[in-house]
């Protein structure tokens, strides 16, 4: 490990971009919330102890001359650390830029922040550590009028080689993915691309703030720990996202302090050890006895010895000793209060973490807990205090945390309602921007004592301080993180000292945040938004769903017709069956699926729904025209499972709209997509009308209106589609299309079993596989512009 002279200081300068001028750059939700809560977490002198600077939504220029500020001047004993959240661009050169909040994409050398200039900046920076963080999307930035979607992705560890700091420097550059793409047609962002909050951001908070970056529980966080805990933590929640770095140093660079300082257990006494060997049992359990009272000792490391000793007794000794013992390791267990938590009823669209507190009582090794908990809960832990977060999700959210010592571990059920929507599964709209102020993110208590402990450089080492120097400032004792606005002038921004630790504490329905910002979302749990479970509506729907499509599975092996299966006498009822049966599986799983977007999940399972209620018909109709003794256990399954799967569709549909409204928008005939669709589905619903006339006259009424059916659903999913946002309506109508399909199909299967002239049922089999095509391809807007809303 390098070691650097005290007087190094250790300066962090963060840039968020969530807001741009040119509207083909999506404004992002994540940024603004990942730099305060980085901000917060490197300033703070009991974990990060860096003084750090927020540069947020600023124009090019000045984000340069921050930039520029934080490496001219650096001293050579310095640890800069350089992190960038926000969108990332690339030229038709394949030069990589920074996107400030000016930026043009086609005028991106005068207008957004090169990579060289960063580059340049690094190399005669005069500190020899430096370490960067960029946290952004690497696509395409092309013309106007330019329609370009696979352009080939930027390599960030390119923009910033090895090699060529100069002067044996160090430097670090860590990526959250080495090439992650936006799509771009002409100048703005496909609809089709949904923001997400920043889960490499969150990744890094989380593991600074609890300290689970610490993986060999020395106290200290070094960067390659932190690397390998935000890499296992990506990868967890998007496999598809790889967290890159390139590291160019010797020895390692502590970045953080942790309070998960790995305990050594004390040996237990020798007079203990003897008694535990005495072949009379009586002796034996005096010794649990004296193990029982040093498990309670405020020395952890005596604790932790006599634990491993009463875990010995419990596994080896006679029964009645090792009974003893287990009772004491089971009395020494966490205790946790409340036993559970309910974070009540949450607004629907609350942007605002809410947060809830647990006392965990015990001897005091039972309180050295560490918290395992999924998004969108996080957790912290002071000392016998932990601090639950909650990120509103606009979803219902019944879940749990674990909490784990050496003693053993307890499980607390966490559950949460939403409020009222006020739009079918619509996302609220973004509040507006606050206005960019200079002012103070954290600060450092101006007091310290003989005890204190203080970043030096590159590593931590204990610094002796008196009360007269207490009141010096600077980065040895204090540090501040200053906010720079889009209009701040380049002038050092005038610090905020934090409230006093007398002031109260915030409530458990106020988020921990500084008095002196605007309340955000907290990163740590806002990542994207990925529950672990469905909400309960969901799974139970889902469930339903999948037993349905199982039971369509089945019946395909069981007698069906004249004790014989689908194939024996039915054949035409196969693809109906599989296809459909398959189809229902599809929507079950999407409705498990917490990420798959409700809205989505719904519209596919009421299609679904819809196509097995119609093929239900069918098996009624050979029921009223064979009899009960021609049919067999087969057709019962098939029926019970297509009902299934419509009752639980519309149950569903009709559950979901009785609290929220469908968001329909106006038709825009500019949209060529949703024009052919909907022409697609009004030609494959005459095609239907017309045969449906053709088997009511030459078979019978009832099997005409059978068709009759098919046909004026599938007008009334065409309509609902192409009326509906693109991603919803797609989901709506390929639903509906795969089981149109299947119907035509089997038709034509029959007919030609039966030597029938087929009429209109290949054009119908065409028409419902153009109509599918023609479903999946449906966007929102036109080549025009953005589709209007409706009036």
């Amino acid at each position: 490990m390098n070691d650097t002279a005290a007087a190094g200081a250790r300066r962090a300068l963060i840039i968020a971009n969530d807001t741009y001028d040119h509207a083909s750059l999506g404004q992002l939700r994540a940024p603004e919330a990942d730099a305060r809560a980085l901000a917060a977490v490197l300033g703070d002198p009991e974990i990060g102890g860096f003084e750090v600077s927020v540069v947020h939504n600023a124009a090019s220029y000045e984000v340069q001359s921050h930039i520029d500020d934080l490496f001219t001047e650096s001293r050579p004993d310095d640890l800069l650390l350089l992190h960038f959240s926000g969108h990332g661009l690339k030229s038709d050169s394949g030069e990589l830029f920074v996107a400030a909040r000016n930026t043009r994409p086609d005028r991106l050398g005068s207008t957004a922040v090169p990579a060289d200039f960063i580059q340049r900046c690094m190399r005669t920076a005069r500190a020899r550590t430096i370490v960067l963080f960029l946290d952004c999307c690497y696509g395409g930035a092309f013309g106007e009028g330019v329609a370009v979607r696979a352009a080939g992705p930027v390599n960030v560890m390119e923009s910033f080689p090895a090699g060529r700091l100069g002067g044996g420097r160090g430097r670090a550059v860590i990526s959250a993915s080495s090439a992650m793409e936006y799509a771009f047609e002409g100048t703005t962002l496909t609809s089709d691309h949904e923001v997400q909050p920043s889960v490499f951001t969150s990744a890094v908070v989380h593991g600074l703030l609890t300290g689970e970056a610490d993986r060999d529980e020395d106290g200290l966080v070094s960067l390659g720990e932190l690397y390998d805990y935000v890499f296992d933590r990506v990868r967890e929640q998007n496999p598809r996202q790889t967290p890159g770095r390139d590291v160019e140093m010797s020895g390692d660079v502590y970045l953080a302090k942790s309070r998960h300082k790995k305990v050594r257990p004390v040996p237990i006494p020798e007079a203990i050890v003897a008694a535990l060997r005495e072949p009379d049992p009586t002796y034996r359990r005096g010794a649990v006895v004296e193990l029982r009272d040093r498990l309670g000792h405020p020395d952890l490391g005596v604790a932790l010895g006599a634990l491993e000793a009463l875990q010995a007794v419990a596994r080896a000794d006679t029964k009645s000793v090792a009974d003893d013992a287990a009772a004491v390791i089971d009395a020494s267990a966490p205790r946790v209060s409340p036993p559970a938590l309910d974070f009540g009823e949450i607004a629907f669209g609350a942007a605002v973490a809410v947060e809830r507190e647990l006392q965990v009582a015990g001897v005091p090794l039972a309180r050295e807990v560490r918290v395992e908990a999924d998004p969108p809960l996080s957790a912290v832990v002071d000392g016998s205090i932990v601090t639950v977060t909650f990120s509103p999700t606009d979803r219902p959210y019944a879940g749990s945390l674990t909490l784990t010592s050496p003693t053993g571990s307890v499980i607390v059920p966490v559950t949460a309602s939403v409020g009222r929507r006020t739009g079918f599964l619509e996302s609220p709209p973004r509040p507006p921007e606050p206005a960019a102020t200079a002012a103070s993110v954290t600060d450092l208590d101006s007091q310290s004592g003989p005890d204190d402990e203080e970043f030096v450089g590159r590593r931590l080492r204990p610094v002796e301080t008196s009360r007269d120097d207490a009141s010096v400032s600077g980065p040895a004792s204090g540090s501040s993180a200053t906010v720079v606005g889009p209009t701040a002038a380049p002038a050092e921004a005038e610090s905020v000292s934090p409230p006093q630790p007398s002031a109260p504490p915030a409530t458990p329905d106020e988020p921990a945040v500084p008095s002196d910002l605007p309340a955000q979302p907290d990163p740590v749990t806002a990542a994207a938004a990925h529950r672990t479970t469905a909400p309960v509506w969901r799974r139970v729907a889902g469930g339903a769903t999948l037993v349905g499509g199982l039971l369509l599975l089945l019946s395909i092996f069981l007698p069906w017709f004249d004790s014989g299966t689908y194939a024996d006498n039915a054949p035409e009822q196969l693809p109906a069956a599989i296809t459909r049966g398959l189809l229902a599986l599809a929507a079950g799983v999407t409705m498990l699926v917490p990420r798959v977007r409700a809205a989505v999940a719904v519209a596919l399972l009421t299609s679904t729904g819809a196509a097995c209620g119609a093929g239900s018909l069918t098996l009624v109709g050979v029921f009223n025209a064979s009899g009960a003794d021609r049919v067999d256990i087969g057709w019962l399954v098939a029926l019970v499972g297509e009902l299934l799967v419509g009752a639980t569709a519309l149950a569903t549909l009709l559950a979901v709209t009785s609290r929220t409204r469908v968001p329909f928008r106006r038709f825009d005939q500019r949209a060529w997509r949703s024009v052919v669709t909907l022409c697609l589905g009004i030609a494959t619903t005459a095609v239907f009308i017309a045969y449906a006339i053709h088997v009511a006259d030459q078979a019978s009424t009832y099997w005409g209106a059978v068709t009759l059916v098919w046909g004026l659903l599938t007008l009334a999913f065409t309509v609902s589609a192409v009326l509906l946002k693109a991603a919803v309506g797609r989901a709506l109508l390929c639903g509906w299309a795969v089981g149109a399909l299947s119907y035509s199909v089997s038709e034509w299967v029959y007919l030609n079993r039966m030597d029938s002239d087929p009429h209109a049922v290949p054009v119908l089999t065409f028409a419902c596989g153009l109509l599918l095509l023609a479903a999946a391809a449906l966007r929102d807007g036109s080549i025009d512009g953005p589709t209007p809303p409706a009036t």
